[in-house]
């Protein structure tokens, strides 16, 4: 990460902001709001002077899936769309070993967030139910289908694309 970066907020990133989750930091919160997709490191230094602080920080937000850099905002999304736009849902395959602990824990967060934003906390039971004692990637693929067809009902088909995509994401680190 060089001070030319240029970062841009994600889908996450912006519900973040409308959504004020209690809890998450206000610096974290304030450095967010300032990534608008034009301002560059070298940019954000006056509102942050120590640059190592300001790139720890924007790599925090990077894990959390609320920024991205340009380079990825144009990668080619369709071909990671292309089973969700038709409403099939690409499997996670049952011959894998289940996803590290990390990437676990992102999808946990992106479905926890969506559904208590979107759904009512309709998917609780399954997420401490199921999700949280996980044996198997089939039962991972049982918890995403669960809650793409629940963002779908409720509605929400373009968000929930969206935020497949980012579970994608993280379960392919």
């Amino acid at each position: 990460m060089n001070n030319n970066t240029l970062f841009f907020r994600t889908e996450l990133g912006n519900h973040e902001l409308q959504a004020r989750t209690p809890g998450f930091p206000i610096k974290q919160r304030q450095l967010l709001f300032l990534v608008d997709g034009q301002k560059r490191i070298e940019d954000m230094l006056a509102f942050n002077p120590d640059i190592e602080d300001l790139k720890l920080r924007l790599v925090k937000l990077q894990e959390m899936g609320l920024i991205a850099t340009e380079d990825l905002k144009s990668f080619a999304m369709p071909s990671i769309f292309d089973a969700t736009i038709q409403g099939e849902p690409e499997p996670v395959s049952s011959n894998k070993a289940l996803p590290s602990a990390k990437a676990l824990q992102n999808v946990r967060r992106i479905i926890t967030m969506t559904d208590q934003t979107y759904l009512g906390n309709k998917l609780e039971f399954m997420l401490t139910d199921v999700f949280d004692v996980l044996k198997s990637t089939d039962e991972l693929q049982f918890c995403i289908d669960r809650w793409q067809r629940a963002m779908r009902e409720a509605g929400h088909s373009d968000l929930a694309d969206s935020y497949m995509w980012q579970i994608r994401s993280a379960l392919s680190d």
